[in-house]
């Protein structure tokens, strides 16, 4: 989705992507990992060598060494692919999140959709009297045959009334840069995450206000649809937890003027703070930000999974040596 994201960091907190409900997240797709511990030792972690390390890597972010080498299982995609990017009137969110929710029980391939609640660029490729404008966009990569996707994508465009529509066929890889324009370096950025049980109205319509609200025309409100391939692997098969949530909220705060820095910090706060009610309070930890101190941001991330991982952190890491990070405290 940003060809900018590291791969390391991306997968040791999960690795959310274009195709996390056909083929899961990249920690279900590691099979092998060289690790540098805190004593210094190399060591390999695999389903047979240091399985509790593997099992902990695999989710459990940079708290357990530093990983020199991944080994992934491939899959084959594209090498085009269709995606999908509209763009509709925020005031439409509803109607639009709940048609795509529908939708994805008729679809052949199980798709991994993105909607997003935003203020429209001031861009060539959209229309000039709609620049600043809310909207609420969807974004969908059909995992199959392109051919096929477009057509099976088709309802989604299909809704009318739409501001922009920069969907077509393309390069797999040119697909995983669609948003590369839209975290430029030198912008500040500031984001949250909660996993939501579901997209009633009470909860888009918060939503919508939110996104009104943000004091950056760059922030983004964006609801990642989950299941598949990802709800599919148990709870404590890997450190990676929450699998079971519906939807992942992301709140990002992205703007360009230090001095504006509280009031965007505040906007991404207050978000997730009007949405923990419709929450069990998961989170994902590639998006943490840090209004919960320690333990209690660890633990909504966790969940079951967090005391073994402190075991796995005191074999590993007894000193916490590495803890600049969302740390997991070794247990004592």
């Amino acid at each position: 989705m940003v060809t900018r994201t590291g791969i390391a960091g991306l997968t040791l907190s999960g690795g959310l992507g274009w195709l996390r409900r056909k083929h899961g997240l990249s920690v279900d797709n590691l099979i092998g990992a060289e690790v540098v511990t805190a004593s210094g030792d190399v060591v390999r972690a695999s389903a047979g060598e240091n399985e509790d390390l593997f099992w902990a890597l695999r989710g459990g972010g940079g708290n357990f060494g530093v990983v020199t080498s991944f080994e992934y299982r491939l899959h084959p995609v594209g090498p085009e692919v269709h995606l999908c990017f509209v763009l509709y009137p925020a005031e439409r969110a509803g109607e639009v999140l709940g048609a795509c929710a529908e939708h994805l029980d008729r679809l052949a391939e199980p798709a991994a959709p993105l909607g997003v609640l935003g203020h429209v660029p001031e861009a060539d490729e959209f229309p000039a009297d709609a620049h600043g404008d809310p909207y609420v966009a969807l974004l969908c990569v059909y995992p199959g045959d392109a051919g096929e996707g477009e057509s099976a994508l088709a309802p989604l465009r299909g809704m009318g009334g739409e501001i922009a529509d920069l969907s077509g066929r393309m390069p797999f890889v040119e697909a995983q840069g669609a948003l590369d324009e839209d975290y430029p370096d030198g912008l500040r950025y500031y984001w949250k995450s909660i996993n939501l049980g579901g997209l009633s109205d009470a909860v888009v319509d918060e939503l919508v206000a939110r996104n009104d609200a943000a004091p950056s025309s760059h922030s983004t409100i964006d609801v990642w649809f989950q299941g598949g391939a990802m709800a599919e692997v148990g709870e404590t098969e890997t450190a990676f937890a929450n699998r079971g949530s519906p939807y992942l909220l992301g709140v990002e705060g992205n703007w360009e003027d230090a001095a504006d820095d509280d009031a965007n910090v505040e906007w991404v706060r207050g978000t997730f703070a009007a949405m923990r009610p419709h929450s069990d309070g998961g989170v994902y930890l590639n998006f943490p930000g840090f209004q919960e101190e320690g333990e209690e941001l660890m633990r909504a991330g966790y969940g079951p999974n967090y005391e073994r991982l402190a075991r796995v952190k005191a074999e590993y890491d007894p000193e916490n040596l590495f803890r600049l990070n969302p740390n997991v405290a070794p247990a004592s």
